[in-house]
């Protein structure tokens, strides 16, 4: 591929993503609001306009809140002072800005793809992602902080990758590190959550990790099988339900242990060459080590409160089991395995005890940006909030603890382990919601509509899927495993392990899609580097066509048609007088049964508080409400907090407000229901009454 042909190639693709958001910023405002299709955007939006304004940073303009990400919210108070000349003005003008971060991201992501894949996996990469009506709708759509965590996210793995692929003899700068440091820093205040990932990019850059041991990874297999059939023999799928916040810990723990026990009972180099006694007591005297530190670790961890429950009858299944499973793997790897290739240790030992000192200095580069910026951050949050992190996350995960409440979903063996196929549960529903399509299909081929067989037929096909990707990146004498390594996708699937087991232990239950953002850019650099392996092959035909552009061009094509028709359909540039302000309906109407200058309490209420006129919405499920009212609610005190405000009305679904936790307890004889308002929510209004 020529320069030439390579700027035009990125000019394109910019163009198209622009051209796509410029069209949505111009549509019609009720074909324009179909991008701000989530509530929670616009908690963003009103405390910007309240900064803007004076009000600091407030929802209501009664409580300061930081139930927010940071960089997204400097984002919006550049946009959010248009506010004061037209409320629509700064929606269309930060669709577009969104625009320009996703067509950012889109040629960060080419220029990491050139730098490794065939050039034409790198133009079908970036814009499948840039304009992938998929990818589209998740990290852009919805004006949430995705777009920017998607940007940040992609430019760190870049310049780590960079890094990683100079010659091993080449130093990486103490600045480099700091570089790279502050670029992490930027991607944590994205999103918060990613910090998981930010962490595990510094072990491989640190560490220099280019590869991993495929013994490692067997035992690891082997290990994670062993913990979850124990698990399983001893509290049934139910259970496991129900003890959910414990699993990963656990699986952590025997992750950690169990392969350095292994590693200094010479289980990995020079093994399978020693006599079958030595194999059995080396093996023998591992596991009981193992067990042993298992289960010191487990009880400590329990009464620290990392595991919520620690059962002994499970640290011996595992033991047994894990005991079993590693003594087949040796036996079936036998003579033939690759000795030089069973060292997960010991190379690693040598090389560190070579460049300690580079080590340590690297780490300290890596380290003070992130520590400084994120440090500042949590003590502005202590100083001026009252807490060291965003008041939202907290009360997601309080939530997990209340019997009755409605922003839970239902727990399975599918969602613990992160292969749930709903786009808010499954942080990889990209590839698990086709394959439950495929294990529906087939179900229902046999007329069963037993939930266990559709449990056990998607998790094979699941794992099936998992053993043929396994078996292609094996291929070509394992090169596309190498360029999987090479765009540092197993950091970035090492950082989503983490994100999902600490979701899982906490019991922070009310996820969404733009919260997998990390699992999506995985699945598309696996996507890319199966393309890498199609076109090379195709490269490889000795024919007069060359087919991969020719591939390449027939991919783009219909991924502009989709892009296209998903752009027309979902923001249709035409709309009747009579839908014009359709998406004001519900505020508008609110404002008839309301009087000026009432306070309006609603469980969320983003939009109507960006939108209605001379009235205050307080938000009473507290994300984006003080530290101090969260505080009340767990305490039983939020009813005299909200009538010290005091409210005038409460407007919300009746089952929510009149039934479920909290608010059956904080709204209780409170309410007098003044009647139902046009919506799609079916929202009731109350009038709330201070009890004498």
């Amino acid at each position: 591929m020529t320069k030439r042909w390579n700027i035009a190639i990125q000019v394109l693709i910019v163009l198209l993503v622009l051209a796509g958001t410029v069209y949505v910023a111009v549509t019609p405002a009720n074909s324009m609001m179909n991008w701000y299709n989530i509530d929670d955007a616009f908690y963003y939006y009103k405390v910007a306009q309240n900064v803007l304004t004076g009000h600091g940073f407030s929802f209501d303009g009664i409580n300061l809140s930081n139930g927010f990400h940071p960089l997204w919210m400097a984002v919006c108070l550049g946009v959010f002072w248009l506010s004061r000349f037209n409320l629509l003005l700064p929606l269309r003008v930060l669709i577009i800005v969104s625009g320009v971060f996703d067509a950012a991201t889109a040629l960060v992501l080419y220029h990491l793809l050139k730098r490794f894949l065939h050039p034409y996996a790198a133009v079908v990469g970036a814009l499948v992602w840039g304009i992938g009506p998929t990818f589209f709708s998740r990290t852009i759509v919805h004006g949430m902080e995705s777009v920017v965590s998607a940007f940040f996210m992609i430019l760190l793995v870049y310049l780590a990758a960079r890094y990683l692929s100079e010659d091993q003899q080449h130093k990486i700068t103490f600045w480099q590190m700091m570089l790279l440091g502050l670029v992490g820093a930027f991607t944590i205040l994205s999103r918060l959550d990613n910090v998981f990932l930010v962490a595990a990019v510094g072990v491989f850059i640190l560490f220099r990790i280019r590869k991993i041991s495929s013994a490692l990874i067997y035992d690891w297999i082997a290990l994670g099988l062993a913990i979850g059939l124990s698990w399983i023999v001893r509290l049934g799928l139910s259970s496991i339900a129900q003890n959910r916040y414990s699993i990963y810990p656990i699986l952590g723990i025997t992750f950690l242990v169990n392969p350095v026990v292994y590693y200094f009972f010479g289980m990995y180099r020079g093994f399978n060459h020693q006599a079958i006694w030595s194999k059995i007591l080396r093996q023998l005297g591992a596991a009981a080590v193992s067990s042993v530190l298992m289960y010191g670790i487990s009880a400590l961890a329990f009464r620290l409160g990392i595991l919520q429950m620690f059962s002994r009858t499970v640290l011996a299944l595992d033991a047994l089991l894990s005991f079993l499973f590693i003594l087949c793997l040796r036996l079936i790897q036998g003579r033939n395995f690759n000795e030089a290739d069973a060292r997960p240790f010991y190379e690693f030992s040598q090389w560190v005890k070579t460049v300690w000192k580079d080590v340590l200095m690297d780490g300290i580069g890596y380290a003070v940006p992130i520590g400084a910026i994120i440090g500042a951050y949590m003590l502005f949050n202590k100083l001026v909030f009252g807490t060291f992190s965003p008041v939202s996350g907290q009360i997601k995960t309080w939530w997990s603890t209340l019997p009755n409440t409605v922003y839970g979903h239902s727990t399975s063996i599918t969602s613990i382990l992160g292969l749930s196929p709903s786009g808010n549960d499954g942080p990889w529903s990209l590839i698990t919601s086709h394959i439950l399509r495929i294990s529906s299909f087939l179900v229902g081929l046999i007329n069963n509509k037993s939930s266990a067989l559709s449990s056990f037929v998607f998790i094979l096909l699941t794992v099936i899927f998992l053993l043929l990707v396994a078996a292609i990146l094996k291929a070509q004498k394992n090169r596309l495993g190498q360029l999987f390594f090479s765009v540092l996708a197993p950091a970035l699937f090492l950082g989503c392990l983490l994100q999902i087991a600490y979701y899982t232990t906490v019991g922070y239950t009310p996820t969404r899609s733009w919260y997998w953002i990390g699992e999506l850019l995985v699945e598309a650099l696996l996507g890319c580097v199966i393309l890498d392996g199609l076109f090379t092959w195709a490269d490889e035909w000795r024919m007069k066509i060359k087919w991969p552009p020719i591939l390449a061009f027939l991919i783009a094509v219909v991924v502009l048609f989709n892009y296209t028709n998903y752009l027309t359909t979902t923001f249709p540039m035409h709309v009747s007088s009579k839908n014009a302000d359709a998406y004001l309906a519900e505020t508008r109407e609110l404002e008839t049964y309301t009087t000026e200058g009432s306070v309006i309490g609603m469980t969320g209420g983003g939009m109507v508080a960006y939108f209605i006129e001379n009235r205050t919405v307080v938000n009473l499920d507290g994300l984006i409400n003080s530290a101090d009212y969260f505080q009340a609610m767990k305490t039983g005190t939020a009813t005299r907090y909200l009538d010290a405000i005091p409210l005038d009305y409460v407007f919300g679904n009746p089952y929510m407000v009149e039934v479920s936790d909290p608010y059956n307890v904080i709204l209780k004889n409170r309410l007098e229901k003044i009647g139902y308002i046009r919506g799609e929510d079916g929202f009731i209004l109350y009038k709330y009454v201070i009890s004498q």
